[in-house]
């Protein structure tokens, strides 16, 4: 299992106004996207609604540890958002 993030760097996240960005693939699939929204939208139910596959994803690393398969993490950092996006 291959768990990849991509976020901003410095430069990148002063070109998006200071706001911040995480998206997370599992071998090579979308699984999580965070973006900071304005103050009153950033909740459960809009912004960081993808939480709620946090469990799924738990249970997918674990098969995986089961089965044998090996597990890497890579992390990435761009100076523009639409290469997370």
């Amino acid at each position: 299992m291959k768990v990849t993030t991509k976020g901003l760097t410095e430069k990148g996240c002063e070109d998006f106004d200071y706001r911040g960005c995480l998206m997370i693939e599992v071998d090579g699939k979308k699984m999580f996207s965070f973006l900071d929204g304005e103050p009153e939208d950033a909740n459960l139910g809009r912004d960081f609604s993808d939480v709620y596959g946090i469990a799924a994803a738990m249970e997918l690393a674990y098969n995986a540890g089961v089965k044998g398969e090996g597990f890497s993490i890579e992390d990435i950092e761009v100076d523009d958002i639409e290469e997370i996006w």
